[in-house]
C-alpha cells in the first residue's frame, strides 16, 4: 500500500466500504501500545487517513505529510497558548487600568481634586492587595481559559462534552486521588524548599510570587473561590483538556509529560514549576485513565482546598482549627504516600512504541508555535530570577 497521501484513495475509501475497513489496524491504538489506555486517545485516521485501507500499514519513520499532519495540531496548542499568554494580559491591563481610573475619579470628586502627589503608587499599592485585583486576575485568567479551550476544540474537531465521558471512577477512586495529589504537594514542596537553598547558596535567589495571606473578609472570600474553584476548572479544561488532548494523538506519554511540563512553566517560578510538573504527570494520568477531567478537577481541588484552610488559619489565628488540619493533613498525606507506591507497583504509566518515540518529542522540537510558547514562559521565568538575583 502506498503510504503518501493521495485524494484519489480517499475518495475510494469512501465509496467502496468492502475496503474502507483495515482489520489490521486499531484507529484509536494504531502503533499496537499496550500501555495506553485505548478509549482516551483520537481517531489517528486524522493524521494518516489511509490506515483504514487494507494493506496499509505505519512505518517506524513517518513520512513528511504525516510529519506535517502532526505538526499541524502542535502549533494550533502553540498558536492558541500564545493568544491566551496575550488575551490575558492584555484583558487584565484593560480591566486593571478602567478600574483604577474609575477609583481615581472617584477619590478626585470626593476630595475636590486634591489628591497627594503620590497617589497613583499609593492608589496601585492598595489596588494590589484588594479583593478586585484578585477578581479581575480571575477574570482574566478563567475567561481566556474557557475562551481558547472552546476555540481550540471547535478547531481540532473535539466535542468539549468528549472530555467528561468518565469511565470507572466513583468516590473511592476520588479519595484515593486525593490523598496521592496532597502526598505529591508535600513531597515537592520539601523538594522545592531544598532546591532554593541550594541556589540561595550560590548566589541564585528563585523568584516566588507574593504568598502571603490577606486581611479581609471579602478578599479571602474571593481569593477562596479563585483557588478552589474557578482556577481548578478553567486550568483543567485548557491544559488537560485541550493542550493534553491534542498533543496525545501519537502519544499518551508524549501528552502527559509535555502538557504537565507546560502546566509548569506556565506559573513562571521554580517551587510552583516543581510542584505542577509533579502534580501534572498525575493529573493527566488519571485524566487518560478515566477518560475524564473530572478526576484531576476533584484531586486539584483538594491540593488548593488545603492551601486556603492553612493560609485562612494564618489569617485569623484560629491555631485549634489549624493544628486540626495539621492532623487531617498529615493523616491524608501518610495514606498518600502508601497509595502512590501501591499505583506505581500496580498500574504501568503509558509509555512509548518505537514509532511513537520518532512521532514524539523530537519531532514537537520542531513546531514552530509550540516552542515559541513554551520560550516565551522560560524566558519569563529566568528574567523574574535574574531580578530577584541581582
Amino acid at each position: 500500500m502506498r503510504y503518501e497521501y493521495d485524494p484519489d484513495e480517499l475518495e475510494q475509501m469512501q465509496k467502496t466500504p468492502e475496503i474502507s475497513e483495515n482489520p489490521e489496524i486499531d484507529p484509536k491504538n494504531p502503533f499496537c501500545n499496550p500501555t495506553e489506555f485505548a478509549h482516551y486517545n483520537s481517531d489517528y485516521g486524522e493524521i494518516v487517513p489511509q490506515i483504514r485501507m487494507k494493506g496499509c500499514q505505519i512505518p517506524l519513520f513517518p513520512n513528511d505529510r504525516e510529519k506535517s499532519r502532526i505538526h499541524r495540531y502542535e502549533n494550533i496548542v502553540g498558536g492558541f497558548l500564545l493568544l491566551h499568554l496575550v488575551l490575558m494580559n492584555v484583558l487584565a491591563l484593560v480591566l486593571m487600568g478602567g478600574f483604577t481610573f474609575l477609583q481615581g475619579m472617584v477619590d478626585s470628586a470626593m476630595n475636590d481634586g486634591a489628591l497627594p502627589a503620590n497617589y497613583d503608587t499609593l492608589a496601585w499599592e492598595y489596588f494590589e492587595n484588594s479583593s478586585a485585583y484578585i477578581a479581575i486576575t480571575m477574570l482574566a485568567i478563567a475567561g481566556c481559559s474557557i475562551l481558547v479551550t472552546c476555540l481550540g476544540c471547535r478547531m481540532t474537531k473535539i466535542p468539549v462534552s468528549n472530555l467528561f465521558q468518565t469511565r470507572d471512577f466513583n468516590a473511592g477512586h476520588a479519595l484515593i486521588y486525593i490523598a496521592i495529589a496532597l502526598c505529591i504537594q508535600t513531597i515537592t514542596g520539601y523538594l522545592a524548599m531544598g532546591i532554593t537553598e541550594l541556589l540561595d547558596g550560590v548566589g541564585i535567589t528563585a523568584y516566588e510570587p507574593d504568598m502571603s495571606p490577606t486581611q479581609g473578609l471579602k478578599t479571602v472570600l474571593i481569593s477562596f473561590i479563585y483557588s478552589v474553584i474557578v482556577a481548578p476548572i478553567t486550568e483543567e479544561l485548557l491544559v488537560r483538556g485541550f493542550v493534553m488532548k491534542n498533543l496525545s494523538r501519537v502519544s499518551q506519554h508524549f501528552g502527559i509529560i509535555m502538557s504537565a511540563f507546560f502546566f509548569g512553566v506556565w506559573h513562571e517560578n521554580l517551587a510552583q514549576f516543581i510542584l505542577a510538573f509533579c502534580a501534572g504527570c498525575f493529573f493527566g494520568y488519571i485524566t487518560v485513565k478515566h477518560n475524564s477531567l473530572i478526576p484531576s478537577m476533584i484531586a486539584h481541588m483538594a491540593v488548593n482546598l488545603c492551601a486556603e484552610i492553612f493560609s485562612i488559619c494564618e489569617v485569623y489565628h484560629w491555631d485549634l482549627a489549624e493544628n486540626l488540619m495539621n492532623m487531617i493533613y498529615t493523616i491524608l498525606v501518610i495514606a498518600g504516600l502508601i497509595l502512590l507506591i501501591r499505583m506505581l507497583i500496580t498500574e504501568r504509566f503509558p509509555s512509548t512504541t518505537p514509532e511513537q518515540a520518532e512521532r514524539g518529542g523530537r519531532l514537537s522540537l520542531t513546531s514552530p508555535l509550540l516552542m515559541l510558547v513554551l520560550l516565551c514562559h522560560i524566558g519569563s521565568s529566568i528574567y523574574y530570577i535574574l531580578l530577584e538575583s541581582i
